[in-house]
């Protein structure tokens, strides 16, 4: 998906403080430190935001600390000494690190030779699709999916990254429930209760989003459409009323009761930027003014009870929702969606409320965790990523990192 960065919703130059402040609190001197890794709740996160801020502000000293930083990462990849935090796990972490060096490598960030590395991560991300094939585990953050995107990031460079990607479309087509008549849905496995989810997390949303990328890769186009297809299909069987449940979609099928969620991993923004996605690369009509409707129906909600945005981060908050919207406006242009996107990142520096020490921010859930506090999906890195994409105008840019490319 193409980024213009003359296209993007302009972002506030207010917010430019804040970022600084970011900057300068994540690299005092002792700065705050993150146990594990990973980008998600460990040092990668840390990594990715320093290269970013020296692109962005041209101080190569960040640059300097992105280095060092990466390298006392590697200085813990040893599964026997590896101390989980926050519920990490090592070949998780292993497989975020591996594609932060993918991104880092293709942008310039770090002069450094990773391919030695990441071709042994390649080994281990295969056996980690195996088991979770297994099991029926597609899940984007800890599951198939989520090495399948770490192999998109590899597929250029990797014949074996090439061939699971195929053994995972294989998988989509096997693992797939419903008719053509119905459509298309996987179900959910790792939830005590199975269930076929609609959204960006666990359900539809998620599949259909990896399909596209799929798609754009060159993997075996006219079947990633055809799925693609017969899952708008279901997923336009599952809408609801909004005048009566606040959302399109139900949160999962038969779930028909009030769905205020607006946050990235779950509700309406992510379910409709899927379907537009697929709407499209199909350049189906049908899906496309579906998508539309129901991505237009979320900007007028902006409490918290038509929300349950209650924080600043990516995951659960405000971040996530710009995010969404940003990425909305990149696909349709349309100026309401820019609006949105500047809505909620205008919000973002309200929510730093809280007595504590991590500026102000905490996420509404995890609030015992510093990994949460401070990290990429919850914390104060993820915020600050996310200004550093606003105010580069896209140009520095998180999405391939949260499933939005």
């Amino acid at each position: 998906m193409p980024v213009l960065a003359a296209t993007r919703p302009a972002a506030a130059p207010a917010l430019a403080p804040l970022l600084h402040t970011i900057a300068g609190y994540l690299n005092a001197e002792p700065a705050p430190a993150l146990a594990t890794f990973g980008v998600g709740t460990g040092k990668g996160g840390t990594i990715l935001f320093n290269c970013h801020y020296a692109a962005f502000t041209g101080d190569a000293r960040y640059y300097d600390r992105a280095l060092a930083e990466l390298e006392q990462v590697l200085a813990l990849l040893n599964p026997q000494t590896y101390k989980a935090d926050f519920g990490s796990n090592f070949y998780q972490e292993l497989l975020e690190l591996g594609e932060l060096l993918c991104y880092l490598g293709r942008h310039g960030h770090l002069d450094w030779d990773s391919e030695p590395l990441l071709r042994q991560i390649d080994t281990i991300q295969q056996e980690r699709l195996t088991q979770f094939l297994a099991t029926a585990n597609l899940e984007r953050r800890r599951g198939a999916l989520a090495v399948g995107a770490y192999f998109l990031r590899r597929a250029p460079h990797s014949a074996l990254a090439r061939e699971q990607l195929h053994r995972l479309l294989d998988s989509l087509e096997t693992l797939r429930q419903g008719d053509e008549e119905g459509g298309y849905y996987w179900v959910c496995h790792v939830i005590a209760e199975p269930r076929a989810y609609t959204g960006l997390s666990h359900g539809s949303g998620m599949v259909m989003s990896f399909l596209a990328d799929l798609h754009a890769a060159g993997i075996r186009p006219e079947a990633c459409e055809r799925l693609l297809h017969y899952a708008a299909r279901w997923l336009l069987g599952t809408r609801m009323d909004p005048a009566q449940f606040i959302s399109t979609f139900p949160l999962w099928a038969g779930k028909a009761d009030e769905t205020n969620n607006l946050c990235l991993i779950y509700g309406d923004l992510g379910t409709a930027y899927a379907l537009l996605r697929a709407a499209e690369l199909l350049d189906n009509e049908e899906y496309r003014t579906a998508a539309l409707a129901a991505a237009h129906c979320t900007t007028a909600r902006t409490s918290a009870a038509d929300t349950h945005i209650r924080d600043a981060s990516i995951y659960y908050g405000a971040a996530g929702t710009y995010l969404l919207y940003d990425a909305l406006y990149q696909l349709a242009g349309a100026e309401e969606f820019a609006q949105a996107a500047r809505y909620w990142l205008a919000r973002i520096p309200g929510f730093a409320t809280h007595d504590n020490d991590y500026l102000g921010f905490s996420p509404q859930f995890y609030r015992t965790y510093e990994a949460a506090q401070l990290g990429f999906g919850f914390g104060v890195v993820g915020i600050g990523l996310t200004l550093l994409q606003a105010l580069s105008g896209g140009r520095y840019s998180l999405s391939e990192f949260i499933g939005l490319t």
